[in-house]
């Protein structure tokens, strides 16, 4: 192990749910912390309370709360020992009715809080609000049906529970660690080995912001990362012992993680050491998985099915026409791969199927001239489209993970920023979105946009909380493909200019020259057959175009910036 000095139109909120706790906090064996998702406040959706606001947070003992029906530990109907749930947190299970319905008739009892237990095996599940969620004004918290079946036994057998639900910070003595917002993680978590095939071509920039959310001041605090591959680890730093006040934080930075080349699977591994018995360790590491092989995502993708993993489904919340959702994606070496398709993951409430809904896989290059969202140029304003496919949905449930195939390859051109997106007409479908990564500290250190969407004709840069898009792209060698799909790039001599270029048009034989604005438009049309061609531009009004070649021997393409 190394060690190293420290060195201290919705917008995406930069607030995460890693801090909102669910902790056990009486004395016993169930001690601690617990996976968990909470019901979120949003217009048309839950009114209940923001647990990210610390003057929310419930402490309070456990109670099981029945119905009067057969299957009384669901509350699908009015509880019925309401003298023992005033003032507790109301213990239930998922299952047959709305989430809504069983929380109001907890909150009707007196319960000061709700935690459900999952009736399936596996991790906690996101919770829609139903039909009367606006009606619901306290905490609603899922815990998986393993831990639930722990405090459910611990109360039968006549003991007792109390809860911490909600913003941990300030509560605990010795507490420190950090958000899953706030570490740096690859620029996408799959990639293209192939443009990580030699050293320096793709590094991973690693820090991280630690929190002391405690109220006493902790020192001897170290920052670890580590890069993991099948159990052997390529990387493994950590910092030299640092002090954090109460309620402070530091940005705290490490060497860049880089290989000779990146092939498979692997993990990015944050862990922050507390020599001062750390009384909320669920926090303390996060893990980021990561895949080099022939995918683009910016979500973690499934070993199984190299598809990008959704926890949810999203899409406006007032909808002003066609919704578009992209990932964002730029490489120096680009043009050594093509895109063959996408993968996402589609659902729909009613009706009940995805039968013969139509979804548009479209590619664009990214043309506004800017070098970071913090940039005042920043816009989605200019943008060539170069695929659009219509593909009708044969899946005939309401949920689907499908592979939308490109009917042609997209090779993709050296340094140019590309937005692949998928769209569809109908407002009630759901596009896949992952809430279990956060790139909000890749969007302050590498200051680049992610997953930008479009309502309408408005663009926006992501939704409220920060899901990223779980879009895939499949992408192959660009080589193997036939050299009439093989788009080159076309040297043009200068560039900038204020209107003349210069072509370099070898290889490509006799040709049609065209150009379009950032629009589509086309601007004008040559014919050549030479190996150098002079386009005078300079009528032109300043801006970005797009010059295509098609010739009898191959394709090119470039980007054209009159001054």
């Amino acid at each position: 192990m190394h060690r190293y000095t420290t060195a201290i139109l919705l917008l995406v909120a930069c607030a995460t749910k890693a801090q909102v706790a669910c902790d056990i906090i009486s004395a016993g064996a169930l001690n601690g912390s617990y996976a968990h998702t909470w019901a979120e406040p949003q217009a048309g959706s839950w009114a209940t309370p923001n647990m990210l606001d610390p003057h929310e947070r419930v402490v309070a003992g456990i109670a099981l709360a029945y119905d009067a029906s057969a299957a009384d530990s669901l509350c699908c109907q009015a509880i019925q020992n309401p003298s023992e749930l005033v003032g507790k947190v109301a213990l239930l299970y998922r299952g047959t009715c709305d989430y809504s319905l069983k929380a109001k008739h907890w909150q009707d009892a007196g319960a000061l809080a709700v935690v459900i237990i999952n009736n399936v095996p596996g991790a906690p599940a996101e919770m829609g609000a139903g039909s009367i969620g606006a009606q619901v004004t306290i905490p609603v918290f899922q815990i998986s049906a393993a831990d639930g079946a722990a405090w459910r036994q611990e109360l039968e057998n006549g003991g007792s529970l109390t809860a911490l639900l909600g913003n941990k910070d300030g509560y605990y003595t010795s507490d420190a660690g950090f958000r899953k917002g706030d570490v740096l993680m690859p620029k996408a978590l799959a990639y293209p080995s192939l443009l990580a095939a030699n050293t320096g071509e793709f590094q991973i920039q690693v820090a991280a912001r630690v929190h002391n959310f405690g109220m006493q001041q902790l020192t001897g605090l170290i920052l670890r990362a580590r890069v993991v591959k099948a159990g052997s680890v390529l990387y493994d730093y950590s910092t030299a012992p640092f002090a954090l006040n109460a309620g402070d934080s530091a940005f705290v930075t490490l060497p860049d993680a880089q290989q000779a080349a990146w092939q498979g699977r692997h993990e990015l591994i944050y862990t922050l050491v507390n020599p001062t018995a750390d009384q909320h360790i669920m926090d303390n590491e996060i893990t980021i998985p990561f895949t080099m092989g022939d995918a683009i995502a910016l979500a973690p993708i499934g070993i199984a099915d190299g598809r990008p993993i959704s926890t949810i489904g999203m899409h406006p919340a007032t909808s002003s026409g066609e919704f578009e959702s992209c990932i964002h994606f730029r490489d120096a070496h680009a043009s050594r791969v093509a895109i063959t398709g996408v993968d996402r993951y589609f659902s729909v409430n009613t009706p009940a199927t995805l039968q013969g809904e139509l979804i548009f896989t479209r590619v664009y290059q990214w043309l506004d001239g800017f070098t970071g969202m913090s940039d005042p140029a920043f816009s989605i304003s200019s943008l060539a489209q170069v695929h659009e496919q219509k593909h009708s949905i044969t899946a005939t449930g309401n949920v689907a993970e499908l592979h939308l195939p490109f009917d042609e390859p997209v090779v993709l051109m050296d340094g140019i920023r590309y937005l692949i997106c998928t769209a569809a007409l109908n407002p009630a479908l759901f596009f896949g979105y992952n809430e279990d990564v956060h790139y909000a500290m890749n969007d302050q250190v590498l200051d680049q946009p992610t997953s930008p969407n479009r309502n309408g004709s408005s663009w926006f840069i992501g939704f409220v909380g920060g899901p990223v898009a779980s879009l895939g792209a499949r992408t192959v060698d660009a080589a193997t493909i036939g050299m009439d799909e093989h788009a080159r790039s076309v040297g043009a001599y200068p560039n900038p200019s204020q209107g003349v270029f210069q072509l370099a048009l070898s290889d490509v034989g006799p040709s049609l020259i065209t150009v379009t604005d950032a629009t589509g438009r086309v601007v004008s049309t040559h014919r050549t057959s030479g190996e150098r061609f002079i386009l005078d531009l300079s009528g032109a009004s300043p801006g970005v175009y797009l010059v295509s070649v098609e010739g009898a021997r191959g394709r090119a393409t470039g980007r054209l910036v009159v001054e």
